[in-house]
């Protein structure tokens, strides 16, 4: 796709943005060769993501102005935000630099039509990350799009996993959030077919939303409709471009990375009766191609960016027009933009449904204690920390929930104050004011050592500080199990009295980061004067809401496969218990223990937790895997991941399900305890302990 770059210099490249994008788009730099990278930027002062990718001595700067005015990119990377995409873009035209946007372009029309006539006018090339267009398989549906005949109907469908993250780390996406932020890419990929067919730019005739995370939209360009759908909770992930014609059809698997090519009428009874087996076909050995390529270019980023890359950089040299025109990316903006609209309207109205219900159950609730002490509950929209909050309120506690954002009132506690700060960072210390006992049980759960370190270890420290300082004298600490040393490493069961293994990466950046912000609790809560308690849960499950441990097994397909012996027992904690045992403690922190490492009295056997699930999930066939066949099995695994994972530590699989032993007498101590307590208030109310 246009001249070789090993012919030409390469062009001097900078990126602005170091977060995860970034890491493909230096992925496929570096791939092609056709630039280089000569500056980076970024505000939050972190370019540890590209350690690897790009020299330690190409300059860094916190700000994009800074470099702009220091170096002289010939093309700039934009792998920001997209609120910030705009500036940023008229900052390097003003410049005189060529651009590259991350998808979204931008998030208004009257946006992007500002950068694109900027752009006009500087005589400098701008490119948005549609890179699927890039893709073998939406390449090949391009090439084959005269077999078809006449055009009459395009679906793009995209069914995606929810993260509870933007790429920054931090930030938490709302659904809505995240359905916006990859719109872009099942929209110009249908965009690009119904338009180039029809000549004309297509027309929304209808749009149906669900704030869940839905997009239905009907378009018509010329004789040729378009169908748009886009989904959260549509099961199996899927992406696909789907064109029909007069003369067969073709389908574009961005999943499997392959092409299936259904030419030919199909009318007859021959073709109706071959064309399962030609379809059956394509898809297995397309499948199997598509996804070794995948593989072996991993390091080239996301599947299409380095080719979309290349040709724009070719294009720069050659003072060609750009690989993606600007009406394409203007009408991919407008749709995206309608969309939104629509979505946000939606979620408007649902909310506000929300709120009507959320006040009417907090009118029926028991008022608070005035006896009672204000308890912060941080991560308290969390999975564990939202049962905490409503154990405590349910048994007369004021409660703040404190968390990165204020959840919206469909996703709100009845009776619950909530509260917004980031506690790796610099946060407002009136948040605690009036608190008498913090629940710490926010922690990072995603990311490397840096994102656990700020999160999870800085944030207690942190939160230690401002609670002494506020006058706040209890602390419950939510650790974890985790930061045990093994029982192969200490020789038998683990109890309280079992070391926490400490400076230990190798365990995972989690495992390290709940054990440093533990040490945090013990070293400095008596320092500061705090009556700290320490609660370890085991893995957390929700038998209510059941999904099984991560030592049960693995799904593959339609098949759970469970190891180790069906027999032997998983030490597991029902988050029910765990909300219990942990009011029990703020209740009365003096007969609670100093530390516990809190599992369920009777750990349930593998047997059990697995037909618990394939009572939930009738679909799959349960199939055993023995520990001896796993243990042969793990060196070879190790191995495997060593050349696919190129450089990242590899997992330990047969340690990953192994069951760990535990002294759980203290537990049952502790669990007993805070049933009872649940069941005979001294202070005349009783709970109900059913949920248990």
């Amino acid at each position: 796709m246009g001249q070789s770059s090993n012919s030409v210099l390469p062009l001097d490249v900078a990126l602005i943005g170091c977060g995860k994008m970034a890491v493909h788009h230096a992925k496929a730099i570096n791939a092609h060769g056709a630039g280089r990278i000569i500056a980076l930027a970024d505000p939050s002062g972190d370019r540890s993501k590209l350690d690897g990718l790009v020299s330690k001595e190409v300059p860094f700067f916190t700000s994009a102005a800074d470099l702009l005015k220091t170096v002289k990119p010939m093309v700039v990377h934009i792998a920001t935000p997209p609120a910030t995409h705009v500036d940023l873009a008229m900052l390097c035209l003003e410049h005189g630099a060529h651009v590259y946007v991350e998808k979204p372009f931008t998030l208004r029309l009257a946006e992007a039509d500002a950068v694109l006539e900027a752009a006009r006018k500087a005589g400098r090339s701008v490119c948005a990350g549609h890179q699927l267009l890039y893709e073998a398989p939406a390449r090949g549906l391009t090439e084959s799009l005269p077999l078809l005949g006449r055009v009459v109907h395009v679906e793009s469908y995209f069914s995606f996993k929810t993260v509870r993250k933007s790429s920054d780390g931090r930030s938490l996406m709302s659904p809505i959030d995240q359905l916006l932020d990859i719109l872009p890419h099942p929209v110009y990929t249908l965009l690009n077919v119904l338009g180039g067919t029809a000549g004309i730019a297509p027309k929304l005739e209808s749009l149906y939303v669900r704030p869940e995370g839905e997009v239905h939209a009907l378009l018509q360009a010329g004789e040729t409709t378009g169908v748009l759908v886009v989904s959260l909770r549509g099961r199996p992930i899927d992406s696909y471009l789907r064109v029909v014609g007069t003369n067969g059809s073709l389908r574009a698997d961005f999943v499997r990375g392959q092409l299936t090519k259904l030419t030919g009428p199909g009318t007859s009874a021959v073709g109706i009766l071959s064309n399962p087996y030609r379809e059956s076909m394509q898809v297995l050995f397309g499948s199997t191609r598509g996804f070794a390529s995948r593989i072996l270019n991993k390091g080239k980023g996301y599947p299409g960016l380095a080719e979309l890359i290349e040709a724009f950089y070719n294009s720069i040299r050659q003072g060609t027009a750009p690989p993606l025109s600007p009406s394409s990316i203007r009408e991919t903006v407008r749709l995206c933009e309608q969309i939104g609209e629509k979505l946000r309207a939606a979620k408007t109205e649902f909310e506000a449904q929300a709120e009507i219900e959320l006040s009417d159950r907090t009118r029926r609730l028991s008022p608070v204690d005035a006896r009672k002490g204000l308890v912060l509950v941080t991560g308290g929209s969390g999975m564990l920390g939202r049962a905490v909050v409503a154990e405590l309120r349910r048994c007369g506690w004021p409660v703040r929930a404190l968390g990165r954002r204020v959840p919206p009132p469909s996703e709100r506690e009845a009776g619950i104050e909530y509260a917004k700060a980031d506690l790796g960072g610099e946060f407002d210390p009136t948040v605690l004011s009036g608190v008498e006992t913090v629940v710490h049980c926010a922690a990072e759960t995603a990311g490397g050592k840096e994102a656990h370190e700020r999160n999870s270890v800085v944030a207690t420290r942190n939160l230690l500080r401002v609670a002494a300082k506020a006058s706040v004298r209890r602390f419950v600490h939510i650790s974890s199990l985790a930061v045990l040393k093994t029982s192969k490493e200490m020789g038998g069961p683990l109890d309280e009295r079992t070391p926490v293994d400490l400076d230990n990466l190798s365990r995972g950046p989690y495992v390290w980061g709940k054990a440093e912000s533990e040490r945090e609790v013990v070293e400095q809560g008596a320092a500061l004067g705090l009556k700290v308690r320490i609660i370890r849960p085991g893995p957390l499950v929700d038998f209510s809401d059941y999904e099984p441990p991560g030592r049960l097994g693995r799904e593959l397909g339609l098949i759970y496969v469970a190891v180790g012996p069906r027999s032997s027992r998983i030490n597991l904690c029902d988050v029910n218990t765990a909300a219990q045992v942990i009011r029990a403690t703020v209740h009365d922190m003096d007969a609670a223990p100093a530390v516990v490492n809190l599992v369920e009295p009777t750990a349930p056997t593998r047997e059990e937790l697995l037909a618990r699930w394939l009572t939930k999930r009738p679909d799959l066939k349960g199939v055993w895997l023995p520990s001896l066949v796993l243990s042969v099995l793990s060196p070879m695994l190790t191995l495997l991941q060593r050349v696919i994972l190129r450089g990242k530590t590899p997992i330990d699989i047969a340690a990953a399900f192994a069951s760990e032993r535990y002294d759980v007498s203290l537990a049952t101590q502790v669990v007993q305890w805070a049933r009872k307590e649940s069941e005979h208030r001294p202070d005349g109310h009783k709970e109900d302990a059913s949920a248990t």
